[in-house]
């Protein structure tokens, strides 16, 4: 069943994005499903330690309205964003960094996410957005 294949791929790839970024890993498919993982990559982050901040970061993973209302901040033509939790006018993510990025094809499209503190080395978390970005689009074609 190609579907269950693109599902297992998007837990894949949300599990490997984690584990290069050493950040929470969010993806989304067409059908609104949330994938994460990393979620106890974060509990090793100093601006982690406030409960406050915790919760609200983890409550997200359970409201897919949040989740879209972060990812509906890039526009049309973007093909990767970042966004400081400031920006996002929510409580407790003012020390948050999210860079989001968009996956398409002819089948399949939706979005990608890393979460972390506003000073993520992104540096490396561009680049490793972009090849996933891509590795799934290009995969989801075929």
């Amino acid at each position: 069943e190609p579907t269950d294949r693109f599902d297992r791929l998007l837990k894949h790839v949300t599990r490997s994005l984690a584990a290069q970024t050493h950040s929470l890993a969010l993806a989304t498919d067409e059908d609104g499903e949330i994938y994460a993982s990393g979620m106890a990559n974060i509990l090793d982050i100093p601006e982690f330690y406030d409960i406050d901040i915790t919760r609200t970061v983890l409550a997200m993973l359970d409201k897919a309205e949040i989740i879209n209302q972060i990812f509906s901040n890039m526009a049309f033509e973007d093909q990767i964003k970042i966004l400081f939790g400031e920006e996002l006018n929510m409580p407790y993510l003012e020390g948050c960094g999210f860079v989001i990025a968009k996956y398409h094809s002819p089948t399949h499209t939706g979005m990608l996410g890393v979460v972390g503190p506003s000073r993520l080395n992104y540096p490396v978390v561009i680049p490793t957005m972009r090849y996933f970005s891509q590795l799934l689009s290009e995969i989801a074609k075929n």
